[in-house]
């Protein structure tokens, strides 16, 4: 049975089971984008896990959507950082679950075959792609990119990563956000998130994220120091953003904001938001936004907040994000020169985004909603010889037993290990 017969659902695979702000959006804007086009929006990720946030959507594992009892219009796979291979057990997530392999491939892999046993189109919802794809990879990366009835990336960079060069390069879906949640209808959940946190000047807010690498070993107290002496010259009161646990970084702007504090300056830590329109809301409202993360800067930009981004470890979607909003000057590779310009970006006049970003991203959904409307035949054998090339590949590299380990028992199995004679059977 196709699994798109009458069926206006979407799966959308991605890491929405990790707490993080940036990964946990996609669904949500996708949900919108598609919903305006006539589509329902299903999250899946590597575990199912759904994460305790408001606003966040449900997720059920990836390989639910190999049951043959449901039917869906299509895949969509990303965004995010996911268009690799390499282990995720160093994340809370998924460490000592024993997937620490397979998180990474099942989210555009694994995607991709399930799109193919299960007959749908597959899209791609501009993901990133980190480093080259090791060599062992790239004849089914090729495949994968081949079967996809819309492949898109959010960068060149990404692009030359994947070696895909007829990808789309789209702008990160995030920079729509404010189309899901307009700045006007985010005021309130600001003015109340400000009397939680005890912020008397809601005008003055800086908000700032912080990750332990784009420190680049400097101790917390000494960059505390800086932070707390640009706060008070620019008489802004700074905002520590815990945008999710994966990275710790509700831990450290617990503790940036506490030595802040030390120092004499005001300064409070968002670390456990209760939903992600408080961050949304703070973000919006801010009066600026300094950090390393490309979704809080994403996100301030989405509302025409000024922004920096501490691009240390200096990763390449970094260069390509400022690249689409044509502001290279808002790229700084330590903390010191971002302290360094935030006069300059706070007496600069609030940045729009450019308008060939709103014409792209409608463009973007537009083709995603069409590739599902189209259904299955344009891509089928493309996916067929994916799902061919995914097959010989475990083959190869595990053995037969491998492929037909469905079809055996575990008594088999350990007949076989045990080394049962073939002449004990019954004649045939």
């Amino acid at each position: 049975m196709p699994g798109s017969e009458g069926s206006r659902e979407v799966l959308i695979s991605g890491m929405f089971d990790m707490l993080n702000f940036g990964d946990l959006m996609f669904p949500v804007v996708a949900a919108h984008e598609l919903g305006l086009r006539g589509y329902q929006v299903q999250a899946l990720s590597p575990t199912g896990a759904t994460i305790n946030l408001k606003q966040a959507l449900p997720s059920r594992p990836i390989w639910s959507a190999l049951d043959p009892g449901r039917s869906f219009s299509g895949i969509l796979i990303g965004g995010g950082y996911i268009v690799h291979t390499h282990r995720m057990d160093t994340l809370r997530e998924y460490r000592g679950q024993g997937i620490g392999a397979a998180v990474a491939p099942s989210v555009w892999l694994g995607s991709t075959l399930v799109a193919a046993l299960r007959d749908v189109p597959v899209a791609w919802n501009a993901p990133g792609t980190p480093h080259p794809l090791r060599q062992g990879v790239v004849p089914l990366a090729t495949a994968a990119f081949a079967a996809a009835d819309y492949l898109s990336l959010r960068d060149a960079g990404s692009a030359r990563m994947a070696n895909a060069p007829t990808a789309t390069i789209v702008p990160d879906p995030i920079l729509g956000l404010d189309r899901v949640w307009p700045r006007d209808g985010l005021a309130d959940d600001f003015s109340r998130l400000c009397a939680q946190l005890g912020l008397e000047r809601k005008d003055r807010v800086l908000a700032v994220h912080v990750r332990q690498r784009s420190l680049g070993g400097e101790p917390i107290p000494s960059f505390a120091d800086g932070l707390a002496a640009a706060c008070r010259s620019l008489d802004l009161t700074p905002v520590l953003i815990g945008l999710g646990t994966a990275h710790a970084d509700d831990r450290i702007a617990r503790d940036v904001a506490a030595a802040v504090r030390d120092r004499g300056t005001p300064a409070v830590a968002l670390d456990r938001p209760e939903g992600l329109r408080d961050v949304a809301a703070l973000l919006a409202h801010a009066r600026a936004y300094a950090g390393s993360s490309a979704h809080g800067y994403i996100t301030a930009a989405a509302y025409g907040v000024p922004g920096l981004l501490v691009a240390r470890p200096a990763y390449r979607k970094f260069d390509g994000l400022v690249a689409h909003l044509e502001r290279p000057q808002d790229l700084v590779n330590n903390w010191a020169a971002a302290l360094a310009a935030l006069p300059r970006t706070l007496a600069a006049t609030p940045p729009a985004l450019p308008k060939a970003i709103s014409a792209q991203l409608g463009q973007h959904w537009d083709s995603i909603a069409a590739a599902f409307a189209t259904g299955p035949a344009p891509k089928r054998s493309a996916r067929l010889r994916f799902a061919a090339l995914a097959m010989r590949a475990g083959l190869d590299r595990e053995g037969p037993g491998w492929a037909m380990t469905p079809f055996t028992t575990a008594k088999d199995r350990a007949a076989a290990v045990d080394g049962a004679d073939v002449r004990e059977m019954e004649p045939f």
